[in-house]
């Protein structure tokens, strides 16, 4: 970290030609939105037997309906894909390029920091709690940011970084797109987003073919980068879509979720031998959070854009990586059963996350993001 700094210091700030920032406050909105689907699906239950147990009809809905929660990971990378597009392309509109070192630096100050507590609470958490367990190769793969294929390889592990996993393929796009961008024009940027969404398809296919355990589809860079792809071209393509009525944003918003729920419910996980439906799953969960996506931009829906949901936004990188945090230690506190016990305690968890999520954006993550401003060509968010 000591070189870390001097490396910093050592870089020129950058001077923010714009005198506004560009800031989107439903994007937080959807952010915290993103993260309430991802929680509800870690604690909600995904079998069929526990809602026959309630006696509901149409069992595989439901089903549908709580495994659709981890569609909101696609949502993630599609306003990870629009934002850092939109805000490059206004730096290269307003400076003639666009500065790579920069760029990592900033990604390093709003990464970095709260990523790597969390990876050392869990490594401490693995040596002090039974439930717990992190072996080395994982340890090293999210070191590497590359989680997300030791998890693919392995499986999840029984540890609170588990949720790293995602992180590990934003880093990696970071790392690549930028660079493109940097390269090409705007043909060329719409080019390499639909060859992107094409490969993640074919790369679906692939592993289906090939008898590949189905992690590879649900946690290979290849495979996620579909909602990544579709970011990048809503970004490209938004100040020349169509102005969207009170009415259309609804349709969207109901068409994605729609598409989560039947992807959810009757083609991704489903039993027996891995088949096309899985590629065809993920395919519909990517098109839903980039329509989910549309629907909110621009909105001024209260739902989306009020001061206590744009808050909870704000602190959504922290929501999402300690919410397992916050589960373990009321799980931990409480020892509940198997049952509604758990399930209920698991939902208590979100009070712990959101105050834990807020020490850590207050004490962790803003004095990095004020560092950050210094190295902004163009302002995005307030800290």
């Amino acid at each position: 970290m000591a070189q870390l700094a001097q490396v910093l210091a050592e870089l020129p700030p950058a001077i923010a030609h714009a005198p506004r920032r560009f800031y989107q406050p439903e994007l937080d909105g959807l952010r915290f939105y993103a993260f309430l689907a991802v929680f509800a699906f870690h604690i909600l239950p995904e079998t069929r037997a526990f809602y026959s147990g309630l006696h509901l009809p149409l069992k595989p809905l439901w089903v549908g309906v709580a495994r659709s929660g981890a569609c909101g990971v696609d949502l993630f990378f599609a306003l990870s894909a629009f934002l850092i597009t939109s805000l490059l392309l206004r730096e290269r509109q307003q400076t003639g390029g666009i500065s790579l070192r920069l760029f990592y630096v900033r990604r390093i100050l709003r990464i970095w920091p709260l990523y790597f507590v969390v990876l050392a609470v869990a490594v401490v958490l693995a040596h002090t709690i039974a439930s717990q367990n992190l072996p080395w190769y994982y340890l090293v793969g999210y070191l590497l940011f590359v989680g997300n294929w030791i998890t693919a390889a392995f499986g999840r592990p029984l540890s609170v970084c588990a949720p790293l996993w995602t992180v590990s393929i934003e880093e990696q796009f970071y790392l690549v797109w930028p660079a493109l961008m940097k390269m090409l024009g705007r043909r060329g940027m719409i080019i390499a987003a639909v060859v992107t969404f094409l490969l993640a398809t074919l790369s679906q296919i692939g592993v289906v073919l090939t008898g590949l355990s189905s992690r590879y589809i649900y946690y290979g860079s290849t495979s996620r980068s579909g909602s990544l792809a579709l970011g990048i071209l809503l970004a490209l393509f938004a100040d020349r879509l169509p102005g969207l009525t009170r009415g259309m944003r609804w349709l969207l918003l109901a068409a994605g979720l729609a598409g989560w729920i039947a992807s959810s419910g009757w083609l991704i996980d489903q039993p027996g031998p891995l088949d096309m439906r899985a590629g065809l799953g993920r395919l519909v969960a990517s098109v839903g959070a980039v329509a989910i996506l549309y629907a909110g931009l621009g909105t001024r829906s209260r739902l989306v854009t009020s001061d206590w949901v744009v808050w909870l936004g704000k602190i959504s990188y922290g929501l999402y990586m300690l919410h397992f945090v916050a589960i373990l230690i009321l799980v931990e506190l409480l020892h509940p059963r198997w049952g509604w016990q758990l399930l209920a305690t698991r939902a208590l968890g979100l009070l712990p996350t959101v105050l834990l999520a807020w020490a850590s954006y207050r004490w962790v993550e803003s004095p990095f993001l004020r560092w950050k401003d210094r190295f902004a060509t163009v302002l995005s968010r307030p800290v």
